[in-house]
């Protein structure tokens, strides 16, 4: 059996998963990423811990691959910027993994990973042309054209979340405003709830313990009219943002993965009425709006995906 490892590596956890060609998980577990020591080789060998603690008793691991959130250099194995890690910036880990543990390693931003991973193992299988959307803390992008993503000039493309939807709107994480992460991230989602619990609103999300995505959208689904506002001032921006992907690519699919994307019908019915109000109807028609299969690992099988492909371009 063809045996691949997938690593997705966040500020406070580096998660890993042994995943076979046909895209059965058969190992995963997670180590702390170690970057509050802000010190490089603490990190490195941590991470070259996990991998040997990943490998032990697997014989045909073929290749690795790694998702950061950040920018990637990914011809050259080397993360350009990474706020979570800065201490990873501007290094060739792929090159230092490689001569570690002698097989062929790469890297990528890990919403293009995510995209890779619904194409090799999930909802993306069946399209060539699609652009992948992942919601949560924040907006983040991946587009497949003609079978691959696209990385632009610098591999920096896929930043949907800062798209400028609203000029001179809310102040974005990223330092800008009007961001489309501003507008239609579940961090968008709880700021807008908790000002209307501050204001004094009649709703039901004035009684949580903590009010997140979830508890948003279930709390609509029961009928709270506030909560129900919330939800539909971020449909309705997400449409707009979806519209704008489409016009952009017209791609065949736009593939909806991150924490929000499991709210399902209710979430979707949404997106796809809001969507069609912004979008040309020829091209709307022949988009396709679906959730991604991969919510729950999309970080880990989207990495193997990235090694999966990787491996097959190598020394091309």
């Amino acid at each position: 059996m063809e045996v691949f490892l997938g690593i997705d590596m966040g500020g406070t956890a580096i998660k890993l998963g042994l995943v076979s060609r046909e895209g059965k998980l058969l190992k995963s577990f997670q180590v702390p990423t170690r970057a509050e020591t802000q010190d490089r080789q603490v990190i490195v060998d941590n991470i070259k811990n996990a991998i040997r603690s990943a490998l032990g008793g697997w014989e045909k691991v073929l290749a690795i691959g790694i998702g950061v959130p950040g920018g990637v250099d990914k011809k050259h194995g080397i993360i350009r910027f990474m706020p979570n890690i800065q201490a990873l910036e501007n290094y060739s880990l792929a090159e230092d993994l490689e001569k570690s543990f002698g097989m062929p390693v790469a890297i990528d931003n890990d919403a293009n990973n995510a995209a890779r991973g619904e194409y090799v193992f999930g909802a993306a299988k069946k399209y060539q042309d699609f652009v992948l959307i992942t919601l949560g803390t924040g907006i983040g992008g991946g587009i497949f054209i003609r079978g691959d993503i696209y990385g632009g000039v610098a591999n920096f493309a896929g930043e949907v979340g800062h798209m400028k939807l609203v000029p001179e709107g809310r102040t974005c994480g990223c330092g800008l405003n009007g961001c489309w992460e501003a507008y239609g991230s579940a961090t968008a989602m709880i700021k807008r709830a908790q000002g209307l619990v501050a204001m004094g609103k009649k709703t039901s999300l004035s009684s949580v313990p903590e009010i997140n995505a979830k508890v948003i959208f279930d709390e609509a689904k029961k009928g709270d009219e506030i909560a129900l506002e919330v939800v539909e001032e971020v449909c309705h921006y997400l449409g707009i943002g979806i519209a704008n992907l489409i016009h952009l690519f017209n791609p065949e699919a736009v593939v909806v993965g991150g924490g929000v994307s499991q709210a399902g019908d209710f979430l979707f019915e949404r997106l796809r009425r809001y969507t069609s109000l912004y979008t040309k109807t020829e091209m709307f028609e022949t988009c396709t709006i679906v959730p991604a299969a991969l919510v729950n690992d999309a970080g880990v099988m989207g990495s193997a995906a990235l090694a999966i492909m990787t491996l097959e371009h190598w020394g091309k």
